[in-house]
């Protein structure tokens, strides 16, 4: 069962909807502490979901029962309690580097997901293209 945190996790969201917009439908319901957009890691693209923290349980809790089955941009969304993954820091990489995973450090709180995402990304990429085509040293000759 979820439990009730100031974090609300809600999905099938327009790809379009950016941090403004996500802002736009939960001020309404109190102050906001953090926004989260999960975003595809190849194209840096909305995922149309996001984690909206906000300042207190009884915000959240309003969010949730304001928001749940509203339409918002022609979707009809849903907002739930948001679970801790205990997870959250292993990321998969896509599928043509053949099943690598990258173990992350735990991030700093003020780093978006998305910059995470993106830095996971270019680590695993760069990684790839070190092992098919090593550093050649060469040798000056006179």
């Amino acid at each position: 069962m979820n439990t009730p945190n100031s974090t609300v996790y809600i999905s099938n969201l327009s790809y379009k909807r950016d941090r403004n917009g996500i802002r736009s439908i939960f001020s309404k319901f109190g102050q906001i502490k953090n926004i989260k957009i999960v975003v595809e890691p190849t194209t840096s693209q909305s995922r149309g979901m996001a984690f909206v923290e906000m300042e207190t349980v009884d915000e959240a809790k309003a969010a949730i029962a304001g928001l749940d089955q509203k339409n918002f941009d022609g979707r009809t969304v849903k907002a739930k309690w948001a679970t801790p993954n205990k997870n959250a820091f292993v990321q998969r990489v896509p599928a043509h580097l053949d099943d690598v995973k990258i173990k992350a450090k735990p991030k700093a709180p003020e780093k978006d997901l998305e910059y995470v995402t993106r830095q996971l990304a270019k680590k695993a990429r760069n990684d790839m293209k070190r092992k098919s085509n090593p550093f050649v040293f060469k040798t000056k000759t006179k």
